[in-house]
């Protein structure tokens, strides 16, 4: 079932029906970054999102997020590749 604004209601809840893309900007742009978690998805958003606008923002709030968290884990590790990649991706761009 689709509403009038372009979104679809599904099980009692509203999913937008843009791009995949375009729902992770949406939902990125409401959460609070600070975990190792956060560095990724920023990073790989700012990978994706490449040639836009949003692309430098989003690899600058995966830098900022990083700072401070202590790393000695598979998920920081994890995390510090794909913010590795985002800014050697940044450079070619």
């Amino acid at each position: 079932m689709t509403s009038p604004k372009g979104t679809m209601l599904v099980s009692g809840r509203r999913r937008d029906t843009g791009s995949p893309l375009e729902q992770a900007l949406d939902t990125a742009t409401g959460l609070k970054a600070g975990s190792w978690a956060s560095v990724e998805a920023l990073s790989m958003l700012s990978i994706e999102a490449r040639g836009r606008p949003e692309a430098e923002t989003l690899h600058e709030s995966a830098l900022d997020a990083s700072t401070g968290l202590s790393s000695g884990t598979w998920e920081s590790v994890r995390a510090l590749a794909w913010l590795a990649r985002a800014g050697r991706e940044a450079g070619e761009a």
